[in-house]
């Protein structure tokens, strides 16, 4: 399928589930490569959205841009942002800011997740308030070769 099919199929099962979040959608892809749907990809992506909307209830920003021969998938938020502590032990197990025990496993899959894919995942606190979680990945993880 299309990239952008993948992610807007995404998008909008993601809407249909939080109808009460402002959702901003924004995709650059460029040429728009063929891949092969993968479900990993898919729940790492929901996952960060819902943390999103779990810190930021009112506004959830969600972008697809090319970069190069990757794809970057980037998640904004309006919440109170990363601590320092969680910043600098990002990616390590349980390290969750809800006060339930065993919260912070989903950041640490996709982490786990992207890796496999030959990915990344970064995380930042914006300037202007919130968070924000960039999955970066390389098209050829996912991408269809085409038949010359």
């Amino acid at each position: 399928m299309p990239l952008h099919v993948f992610l807007d199929a995404i998008v909008e099962d993601w809407r249909a589930l939080h109808a009460g979040v402002e959702f901003d959608y924004t995709s650059r892809l460029g040429d728009d490569p063929l891949i092969v749907s993968d479900p990993a990809l898919k729940q790492v992506i929901a996952n960060v959205l819902d943390n999103a909307a779990e810190a930021s209830p009112a506004w959830v920003g969600f972008s697809g841009e090319r970069s190069g021969d990757h794809l970057a998938l980037i998640v904004r938020d309006h919440g109170p942002g990363f601590t320092r502590d969680k910043l600098a032990s990002f990616g390590k197990l349980y390290q969750s800011s809800k006060r339930d025990p065993g919260h912070g496993l989903g950041l640490f899959l996709a982490v786990n997740a992207m890796r496999k894919l030959g990915g990344s995942v970064a995380v930042a606190n914006r300037e202007t308030g919130g968070a924000e979680v960039t999955l970066m990945l390389p098209l050829a993880a996912i991408a269809l070769e085409r038949d010359e």
